[in-house]
C-alpha cells in the first residue's frame, strides 16, 4: 500500500501495529519501524495510533517504552488507560509490582473524572485474582453495580473467579447465576472453581448440565473435570471424559492427557498412567513431572529417578515439581544418599532456590532412615524451622522408632507452632499408646478437649459400579453391612490360619466410646477392602482409598488378604499407595 503511493490513516496503521502484537519473529522491531513512520506522518499522537502503539510494546514484552508513550501523550483516555492497565497484566505470571500499578492508574483515571468502562473493571478484576487482593477486588464489584455492568460476561466470568479463588462459593454461584449470557468462559471459571474448592460432586453435576444445555466443553474444562475425577479416585467418570475429549478431537491437547495421567494415578492405575504418557507426542516439563510423581507415590522410586534422567537426556529443564517429586522416591524407596545428591543438584547445578516442601522431603527421607538426630539438625538450618510441617515430618519418624523422647520434645514444638493442628496431637497420643504409656497419653486427649482440637475422622471410599461407597469406622449405615460383616469375619478367620496376628488392640484418639477391639477389627479401609472382595469380579484388583495414614494392622492385614483372596489390593492413604500381591507391598513396609 506504502510502495503504491496511497496515504496510510490511522485505521491502517493501528491495523498494522496490531499485527505486531502477535509476537512473531521481530515483531517488536517491525513495531519500533511503524512507530517512526508514525511520528514522520505526525499520526503518533493520534488516539487510534496511540493505543495500537502501547498496546504493540506491552505485549511484545517492552513495557519500559509503552510506560513512557503513556507518559507522552497529553490526552490520555480511557481507552489509553485501558491499554496501559491491560499491558500491566499481561503472560501467566503477573508481578505484584505491575499489579500495584495497575492499581494506581485504576484509581488515578478515576481522580480525573473519568469512567471505567467494562474493560477496566474486567482487567482490574484479573488484577485482584493475581494477587489475591480479594477485598480490592469486592470493592471493584461494588462500582460494577452501581454502574449495572454485572451482566457483562466477561465481567462474570471474573467475579466467578474472584470468589471461588477467595474461598466464597457460595458468592461464586451467586454470580453465576447472575449472569444472562453465559459463554465457555463462565462455564469454565464456575467448573474450575468448585474443583479448587474440592466441591467434585458439583463439578461434575455441572458438567453434565452444559452437556445437556448443547454447549461444547473446551480443553480446560475436560483438564478441570479429569483433576475432580483424580481426587475421587474415580476411574469410571474419568474414562468417560476421557472418552468425550477423543470424540470431540481435543483428546491430544497436552493439558488433557497431562490431567489424565494425574486421574490414572491417583486412582491407584499407573499401568494406563503409564500407557497415556507412552502415547503423548511430545510431553512437556509438566507431563514429565506428573509421571515422576506418580511413581514416586507408587512406591515405584528406582523408575521415578530414571524417567527424571531420561527427561535431562531430551534436554526438557525440571522445575520445583520435578524436583519434589524426585525427592518423595528418594523418601518413599529409602534412599538417602541419591536424596541428598539430589536435594544439593538442585541448588548447585539447576540454581533453584528450594522451598519448605523441599525441605520437608529431606527430612522425611532422614527420619524414615532412622537418621533423627540429622533430620532435627537438617530443620534448625534449613531456614525453615518455624514452620509445623517440618516439625511433624520429623514426629512422624519419632513414631516409626518408638522414640517417645525426642517425640516429645518435637511435638511440643509442632503444637506450639500449630495448636489447631489434630496431626501433631494424634502422633505424640500414639507415640505414648505404643509405648504403653497411658498417663500422659491420656492428658494429651483431654488437652484436645480443652483447645477444641478434633481430629478428622477417618473415612475410605471404594468405586463399585459407577457408584461411590464410602466407609467410617465399625460402619452400619451400609445397605450389605451384615454381609460384609459376616464376609470379614470368614476372611479373617482364614488368615489367621496363615498366620495373622491381630496387634495388640489399643484405645483410640478419636472413638474412646469404642471398644478398642472393635475399632481395630473395623476399620474403614477393611469394610471397603471387604465389600470390593464381595462385589468386584475375581480378575479386578479392588482399589480403596482413605484420607488418613494407614495403621500397621490393616497394613499387616492387607497383605494376608492379598494372599488369602489370591488379588491385587490397591490402597491410597493419606501418604503413598500400597500395591499388596500374594502377601507383599509395594512399599516393602517402609512407609
Amino acid at each position: 500500500m506504502h510502495r503504491s503511493g496511497l496515504k496510510l490513516n490511522t485505521y491502517a496503521l493501528g491495523s498494522v501495529l496490531k499485527a505486531c502484537c502477535t509476537n512473531f519473529m521481530d515483531s517488536n522491531q517491525h513495531g519500533k519501524a511503524l512507530h517512526t513512520f508514525s511520528v514522520k506522518l505526525g499520526l503518533d499522537l493520534d488516539d487510534v495510533v496511540a493505543t495500537a502503539l502501547l498496546d504493540m510494546y506491552a505485549k511484545t514484552g517492552d513495557l519500559v517504552d509503552a510506560i513512557q508513550l503513556f507518559k507522552l501523550m497529553s490526552n490520555q483516555s480511557v481507552i489509553i488507560y485501558n491499554a496501559m492497565i491491560a499491558g500491566f497484566l499481561q503472560g501467566e505470571t503477573i508481578r505484584d509490582e505491575y499489579v500495584n500499578e495497575a492499581f494506581d492508574l485504576f484509581s488515578k483515571m478515576q481522580k480525573n473524572g473519568m469512567k471505567p468502562s467494562k474493560f477496566t473493571f474486567s482487567s482490574m478484576l484479573k488484577a485482584c485474582n493475581a494477587v489475591e487482593a480479594f477485598d480490592y477486588g469486592k470493592q471493584i464489584h461494588a462500582q460494577i453495580c452501581k454502574r449495572n455492568l454485572q451482566s457483562d460476561e466477561f465481567i462474570g466470568s471474573a467475579l466467578i473467579d474472584l470468589y471461588f479463588l477467595s474461598g466464597s462459593v457460595e458468592d461464586g454461584v451467586k454470580c453465576f447465576a447472575l449472569t444472562p449470557k453465559l459463554d465457555i468462559v463462565s462455564w469454565t471459571s464456575i467448573i474450575s472453581g468448585y474443583v479448587q474448592n474440592r466441591h467434585f460432586g458439583c463439578a461434575l453435576a455441572l458438567f453434565y448440565e452444559l452437556l445437556s444445555s448443547g454447549r461444547k466443553p473446551d480443553e480446560f474444562i475436560i483438564s478441570s473435570m479429569l483433576g475432580a475425577c483424580s481426587n475421587l479416585a474415580s476411574p469410571r467418570s474419568g474414562q468417560q471424559i476421557q472418552g468425550y475429549a477423543i470424540k470431540t478431537g481435543i483428546g491430544k491437547f497436552t493439558i488433557i492427557q497431562n490431567s489424565q495421567i494425574c486421574m490414572y494415578a491417583k486412582s491407584g492405575d499407573i499401568d494406563s498412567a503409564h500407557l497415556t504418557f507412552e502415547e503423548m507426542d511430545n510431553p512437556d516439563v509438566v507431563s514429565w513431572s506428573v509421571m515422576i510423581s506418580s511413581n514416586a507415590h507408587h512406591g515405584c522410586a528406582r523408575k521415578a529417578l530414571r524417567l527424571f534422567e531420561l527427561m535431562k537426556g531430551y534436554g526438557i529443564a525440571p522445575n520445583h515439581i520435578t524436583f519434589l517429586g524426585v525427592l518423595t522416591a528418594c523418601s518413599h524407596g529409602g534412599l538417602v544418599k541419591e536424596g541428598l545428591r539430589y536435594f544439593e543438584s538442585m541448588k548447585k547445578d539447576n540454581s533453584m532456590t528450594v522451598n519448605v516442601r523441599h525441605c520437608a522431603c529431606i527430612v522425611d527421607l532422614l527420619g524414615r532412615a532412622g537418621k533423627l538426630v540429622d533430620a532435627e539438625n537438617f530443620i534448625l538450618n534449613s531456614g525453615f524451622e518455624e514452620d509445623p510441617v517440618m516439625w511433624r515430618a520429623l514426629l512422624s519418624a519419632c513414631r516409626v522408632y518408638e522414640d517417645t523422647v525426642t517425640g516429645k520434645r518435637v511435638a511440643e514444638r509442632v503444637i506450639d507452632l500449630d495448636p489447631q493442628g489434630s496431626a501433631s496431637y494424634v502422633l505424640l497420643y500414639n507415640i505414648y499408646n505404643d509405648a504403653g504409656i497411658n498417663l500422659p497419653a491420656a492428658k494429651i486427649r483431654e488437652l484436645m478437649n480443652d483447645r477444641g482440637v478434633k481430629k478428622e475422622p477417618g473415612l475410605s471410599w471404594i468405586e463399585v459400579g459407577y457408584k461411590v461407597h464410602c466407609f467410617v469406622v465399625g460402619d452400619c449405615s451400609h445397605p450389605m453391612s451384615q454381609v460384609i460383616y459376616a464376609r470379614l469375619e470368614q476372611m479373617m478367620k482364614r488368615m489367621e490360619k496363615l498366620g495373622y496376628i491381630e496387634e495388640r488392640p489399643i484405645s483410640s484418639i478419636s472413638e474412646p466410646k469404642l471398644n478398642a477391639s472393635t475399632v481395630m477389627n473395623y476399620h474403614s479401609e477393611k469394610l471397603a477392602v471387604t465389600y470390593g472382595v464381595l462385589c468386584l469380579p475375581a480378575s479386578a484388583p479392588v482399589r480403596v482409598m482413605k484420607n488418613l495414614r494407614v495403621c500397621q494392622d490393616c497394613h499387616t492385614m492387607m497383605k494376608f488378604l492379598s494372599r488369602v483372596e489370591k488379588r491385587e489390593i490397591i490402597l491410597r492413604d493419606s501418604i503413598r499407595f500400597h500395591h499388596f500381591r500374594e502377601g507383599t507391598c509395594s512399599c516393602g513396609d517402609y512407609w
